[in-house]
């Protein structure tokens, strides 16, 4: 596991909207340094972009199966096929390399930095 800042090519490529493209907009988007919540989804149901993996993953198999969003503290809200992260785009965050680390670790060491952002966030608009 390492610290990398957001691989843009991956996050770019991927299925995903800002949940409130207004608030993001103003905070900066892209270069913001307050957390902002992200929608993931995927059209073909399985493949979405995974922050902790830093690239688009089988979601199922690599993060759900795993009970990865428990350990990771980004994870906002489901909705069907579709999760709600919140993440400072501009934040480097600890990384996993496979779906082997991911199953040894009981919790990222930024999880309660996560937990926090996710937090910042709730109490402003969704509370």
């Amino acid at each position: 596991m390492k610290r990398e800042d957001l691989n843009e090519e991956w996050f770019a490529s991927g299925e995903w909207k800002w949940l409130d493209q207004e608030e993001a907009t103003k905070n900066g988007g892209m270069k913001s340094l307050k957390p902002q919540a992200i929608y993931f989804f995927s059209l073909d149901g399985s493949h979405s972009f995974c922050r902790r993996f830093n690239k688009e993953v089988d979601f199922k198999q690599s993060v759900e199966a795993l009970g990865l969003c428990k350990k990771c503290g980004m994870r906002f809200w489901t909705y069907r096929a579709a999760q709600i992260c919140v993440f400072i785009p501009t934040r480097a965050y600890s990384t996993l390399e496979s779906s082997e680390e991911a199953r040894k670790i009981a919790a990222f060491p930024d999880t309660l930095d996560a937990e926090k952002g996710v937090a910042d966030f709730e109490s402003k608009k969704w509370e």
